[in-house]
């Protein structure tokens, strides 16, 4: 059998980027004890952990342990997680640009302008569409957020990205918020074909809400509901890794339903978007 090979300590320090000097002090280091206190709130770290799959960090952990009546600095919650290896999923950056062929139909000012906060509900939402493979085959999702308290308005699966789809979502925002029309709404979206048609500029102006529009190739100018369907993607599969053809809408509709009433925000306060719109109820 043939030998492997031998490495100075040497080689291997300056390989995983520490300094000698380093290592030989780590291997004298004695080992930190655990305290009993560390260990009871490693089981209920743990636990919330748990519970949200693997998608809480520290911060939120934190914040989820505090309204249950337990006080721990974040900063804490991250060290025991640092020891125990347990690291949150997160989603990953979007690295490639969009890049769209010149625009035909109707193109609307951008009239959000990247300012995605809103002092009252329905003055600003924002919306998008998305695919998501099941079982090899693509499917389409529109999603409508009411900026004042990020929650999801709407969300419609299709297996097709037609206009029918946009106008479902639009549709199923204002039955959820109860609204005859949507004057005064802003709607902002990319310049995507299904938003740039007639049929588009027909229905703002038979609901007469406000379009809105990214500058091409932008993506940046809708970051907010960008970074939704990212957040999807990524923890989606961490609460219903065994979807299938037959269940992905009821799971999906779950997920939204979780993140609207459960998952918190920290731009809320660490509340989730249903709490923060029920408080603003109560105090309107």
């Amino acid at each position: 059998m043939r030998k492997g090979r031998k490495y100075t300590v040497e080689l291997l320090c300056r390989v995983i980027g520490v300094s000698k000097s380093g290592y030989y002090a780590y291997l004298k280091r004695e080992k930190r004890p655990v305290s009993n206190e560390d260990k009871e709130l490693l089981i209920l770290i743990k636990r919330v952990y748990t519970i949200n799959s693997g998608t809480y960090g520290a911060k939120r952990i934190s914040k989820e342990l505090k309204s249950k009546g337990v006080i721990v600095n974040h900063k804490k919650v991250a060290r025991i997680m640092r020891e125990a290896n347990l690291k949150a999923k997160v989603r990953r950056k979007k690295v490639t640009k969009e890049s769209k062929s010149s625009s035909a139909g109707f193109v609307y000012e951008n009239h959000l302008e990247r300012d995605f906060n809103a002092e009252h509900p329905n003055q600003k939402w924002v919306t998008d569409m998305t695919e998501i493979w099941v079982e090899n085959r693509k499917f389409y999702i529109s999603a409508l957020m009411d900026l004042f308290n990020r929650e999801i308005i709407a969300f419609e699966i299709s297996d097709s990205p037609n206009l029918q789809l946009i106008e479902d979502t639009i549709e199923a925002a204002r039955r959820k918020r109860k609204l005859k029309t949507l004057e005064g709404v802003l709607i902002h979206s990319d310049q995507g074909s299904v938003y740039r048609s007639l049929v588009y500029n027909n229905l703002s102006k038979e609901l007469r809400f406000i379009p809105s529009m990214s500058r091409k190739a932008n993506c940046w100018d809708n970051a907010v509901i960008e970074s939704f369907f990212s957040q999807l993607k990524t923890e989606f599969p961490c609460f219903y890794p065994n979807y299938s053809r037959k269940s992905y809408k009821h799971d999906l509709l779950s997920f939204i339903k979780r993140f609207n009433e459960k998952r918190i925000q920290k731009r809320l306060g660490f509340i989730s978007p249903q709490v923060y719109y029920l408080q603003y109820k109560k105090g309107a």
